[in-house]
């Protein structure tokens, strides 16, 4: 099969993906895009509030779960922050718990920022939504949403397309576990960190539905199974997982899937750990493309990643609170629909990452 044939094409209802990433290097191209949002429009100019465009506001960025994953997003908003002359503020808890998102939401509205950016996983967490909203809060939905809540909040959604998302991950195990494996059938193991998010949730799904599609137009019997495999908890016990399953499964073990870099990183490092070679027996990649996942793709560990530009994520989101306050735009909404990323994209990859990382650096979001 053609590269071609292995990437899933997509677009996006706004701007295609990769005219969005292809910043120059240090994101020099973002002052442009400042421009093109008004951030130089004079003092006169007011939008819904009332309140002059050039007033200072203050971002608040709320994680479902605090990590090194989400630091992408945080460049991008600082970024604009900076262009939009704002105050950021980071507000994160390492530990998950949809209470421990809400009382974190519910900590930030106490102290009245203009925007508060943060994942709508749960219906646990509308309460707090509903508290913003009415404190005159402005709400960004990004990375996760239960859509049909959001729409219900009149928001917007910023996040990955997970049913594109999980047709290009099912698409990609069912295509290397023949491939890898030289046979028809065989158990295609899908672990999912976060059991209960609707987006893991649908991307699992997803996943599932594309591997059957797969058996349909190719006449294989690929099995999927799934499991809590604990990997956005803790990495070490999530690979002791996936040993157990490799163990016990034995030959009739064809590919292990994830639902997000971290099973990813766990994947791969199980897989060297257990000495199986790199590319042989068993097939394996997920969502996402962590500098971790860049590196076992690079060493033939994992076979694909899928990008959702999480840099772009962040860069929008907070434009979107821009427009919504300064110029009285409805909510926006802008779905990634994934970009499938194999061992000869690797170095276009790793020098977009190297970027944001370099500007991480700059901003003290990481040690230098």
């Amino acid at each position: 099969m053609t590269k071609d044939i292995e990437h899933e094409k997509g677009t996006c209802g706004l701007l295609t993906r990769r005219s969005m990433v292809r910043m120059s290097a240090g994101l020099a191209a973002l002052p442009a895009i400042g421009a093109l949002f008004g951030c130089d429009k004079p003092v006169s100019t007011r939008g819904q509030s009332g309140h002059p465009a050039s007033t200072r506001r203050k971002l608040v960025w709320i994680p479902q779960a605090a990590g090194d994953w989400e630091v992408p997003i945080r460049v991008g908003h600082m970024e604009f922050c900076k262009l939009a002359g704002w105050d950021y503020q980071h507000i994160g808890n390492p530990v998950y718990s949809v209470q421990n998102h809400l009382d974190q939401l519910n900590d930030a509205i106490s102290a009245r920022p203009d925007v508060i950016v943060t994942e709508l996983e749960s219906r646990g967490m509308v309460s707090g939504f509903k508290r913003a909203l009415d404190a005159g809060i402005t709400m960004v939905v990004i990375d996760q949403a239960i859509e049909e809540e959001a729409a219900t909040l009149r928001l917007g959604v910023i996040s990955e397309d997970p049913l594109s998302t999980g047709k290009i991950n099912g698409t990609q195990a069912a295509t290397w576990a023949e491939r890898i494996s030289g046979k028809k059938q065989g158990v295609v193991l899908v672990g999912n960190g976060n059991p209960g998010s609707a987006l893991i949730d649908t991307l699992q799904n997803a996943t599932q539905n594309a591997v059957a599609a797969y058996n349909h137009d190719h006449g294989t019997d690929f099995r999927t199974e799934t499991f809590a495999d604990s990997a956005f908890d803790d990495i070490a016990t999530s690979m002791s997982k996936y040993g157990a399953h490799i163990d016990q499964k034995g030959d009739s073990l064809v590919a292990l899937v994830g639902l997000g870099g971290e099973s990813a990183v766990a994947i791969w490092k199980t897989l060297k750990e257990r000495g199986i070679p790199p590319g042989k027996r068993i097939a394996a990649g997920s969502p996402d493309i962590f500098s971790d996942q860049q590196t076992g793709i690079e060493e033939g560990y994992l076979q694909w990643g899928i990008d959702q530009d999480l840099l772009v994520m962040g860069f929008m989101s907070a434009a979107s609170a821009w427009l919504k306050i300064n110029a009285g735009y409805a909510y926006w909404s802008m779905h990634n629909p994934g970009e499938v990323i194999l061992k000869d994209d690797i170095a276009q990859v790793r020098a977009r990452t190297n970027e944001w990382l370099a500007r991480a650096k700059e901003l003290n979001l990481i040690a230098a």
